[in-house]
């Protein structure tokens, strides 16, 4: 019997996570080398149902990078979900990342870490 697996070679992944009384957010930055692309994944984990619609910022301090979104919706599906996003500078494990939330006349501001 013969066993074989696969890999991709060069290809490499930081994962950031980031938790508050409202909020769970986690960052995936994958690295093929030549360039990095990151997606999130943002839930509502406050009590309660989920705001109908929630204003946010992500922002990358060291790649200096920022994902402005007005007027965002769960569109019924519990989180949201952001992808294929190319910074300017290169996203490392020494990263900081914040994503910031106003809904309802609320603020909040959550830290994400490596993990």
């Amino acid at each position: 019997m013969l066993l074989a697996g696969c890999a991709v070679i060069g290809v490499s992944a930081l994962h950031f996570e980031g938790v508050s009384d409202h909020w769970l957010v986690k960052y995936k930055v994958v690295d093929n080398g030549d360039s990095q692309t990151a997606s999130y994944i943002i839930d509502y984990i406050g009590e309660g149902e989920p705001p109908e619609t929630f204003d946010y910022i992500v922002s990358t301090r060291i790649a200096k990078s920022e994902q402005t979104v007005t007027g965002a919706s769960f569109k019924g599906r519990g989180m949201l979900e952001e992808g294929n996003i190319q910074h300017g500078a290169r996203v490392a494990e020494d990263e900081v990342i914040v994503a910031e939330f106003s809904w309802d006349g609320k603020t909040e501001k959550v830290v994400l870490e490596l993990k």
